[in-house]
């Protein structure tokens, strides 16, 4: 009986890890910008403003898509919509490497959208939850945040040697999206033959979703709150995309190479922050981690805002980034297993995840509009400063609806859970 309970456990975290994998290729190269930001601007020619745009429309079309996307998953095998994922994510990067306009551009990163979100977002995380035991969530969403951090920094790490290799930005970058390209295209084929994913994954696509379901998640305070909590996760993490260019042109006089590997380290955090805060959730609590990690991201944003931005302390950015990276992705690491604090069936789980999502990752399409507005209308080291400034009262946001999720959680009637 033990064996049996230890195969299905491997079983399990094998599901994961190849989740993990599909992510890793799907989802980092709309947020190349957080390693070749200036080089990205170089070889596409494009202004702050148009950048932002690309982020604006992968973030706009990612929250048209995530309710489709929770419908859909409610409905369809996640290795399905895996493979889906992958080989149109190929497709896409294979375009994206001929360098084109800026129209078409905007085109990729509405499908990057389309394809992260309305494909495999809602599938990935709703298999997880259903595979998780109550006292396993911690580790199980853990395990899938450092495990896509791993695999994405070992890609980011190897692209980043890539784009060192050539002469100029531009032929860097079309080298970069080759190698995601074929990652995504290899993985594709690889998925084909993998077998279907097993465990205690429900089939509920002969349930049909009535109007009372959609309202029981509306009525529930504790899916607000989520969606408040994901939006202050968003804004650290963000934090951590700009922090590469904050120190290459904030008035630190790093180098392009040396920004480059902080942003490459940072990404290395990753792994054990995710990890490290699921099982560290999974001991005291989750809703507890998430209030002592949003406290370090303000404190962490309230440094970086009223730091002096001369040469003298270009070395605090490299002890800062090791902490502030391992709290960035164990909020992320840890959010989702939040979800088991309320009280959803798992026929609309799917759907849940949609709209926490929709309200939650919002944030993604007017947070690159802030940094830009920023940027031009303030000089740099300046509007990356007020940048870290909000982003440190949104984590305060976060902190005080963690809180408030902990006191409901642990009322008497927060006994029931999602079945």
């Amino acid at each position: 009986m033990l064996e049996r309970i230890d195969k299905q456990r491997l079983s399990h975290y094998l599901q994961v890890i190849l989740l993990a994998l599909a992510a890793s290729v799907i989802y980092s190269a709309p947020y190349l910008r957080q390693l070749f930001k200036t080089s990205l601007l170089d070889a596409f020619s494009l202004t702050e403003i148009q950048l932002g745009n690309l982020s604006t429309t992968y973030a706009i079309c990612s929250i048209i898509c995530y309710l489709p996307g929770g419908w859909i998953a409610d409905r369809v095998a996640p290795r399905t919509l895996v493979i889906i994922a992958l080989f149109s994510s190929a497709a896409t990067y294979a375009w994206y490497a001929t360098i084109p306009g800026y129209t078409e551009l905007l085109i990729i990163h509405g499908l990057w959208g389309v394809i992260g979100v309305g494909v495999l977002w809602a599938a990935m995380f709703k298999h997880i939850r259903l595979l998780a035991g109550g006292d396993e969530q911690g580790r199980m969403f853990g395990t899938l945040e450092g495990a896509r951090g791993l695999f994405e920094a070992i890609l980011l790490t190897v692209a980043t040697f890539v784009f060192g290799v050539f002469a100029t930005r531009k032929l860097g970058m079309i080298n970069v999206i080759i190698i995601y390209t074929v990652f995504a295209a290899g993985l594709g084929v690889i998925m084909l033959f993998m077998k279907g994913a097993t465990g205690n994954e429900n089939n509920n696509a002969s349930e049909k979703i009535h109007l009372a379901d959609v309202l029981l998640i509306l009525k529930q305070p504790t899916i607000w709150l989520l969606c408040i909590i994901l939006t202050a996760v968003y804004h650290v993490f963000w934090a951590t995309i700009e922090f590469p260019s904050f120190a290459e042109t904030g008035g630190f006089a790093m180098p392009l190479a040396a920004a480059t590997a902080l942003g490459a380290t940072k990404l290395w955090m990753r792994p054990p922050g995710g990890v490290l805060a699921g099982m560290l959730g999974d001991r005291i609590g989750n809703i507890h981690v998430m209030e002592w990690l949003f406290l370090g991201g303000i404190l962490g944003c309230l440094y970086l805002a009223l730091v002096p931005t001369t040469p003298d302390f270009a070395w605090t950015l490299w002890v800062f980034i090791f902490p502030f990276g391992l709290l960035a992705y164990g909020l992320r690491g840890v959010f989702w297993a939040l979800l088991y604090e309320c009280p959803v069936p798992a026929r609309v789980l799917g759907t849940a995840i949609g709209f926490i999502s929709i309200m939650g990752y919002s944030s993604d399409a007017y947070i690159p509009q802030v940094s830009a507005y920023l940027q031009s209308n303030y000089e740099t080291g300046t509007a990356y400063q007020l940048f870290f400034a909000y982003v440190a009262a949104a984590a305060t946001l976060g902190l005080a609806a963690s809180w408030l999720l902990g006191r409901i959680a642990r009322a008497p009637e927060s006994s029931e859970r999602s079945t």
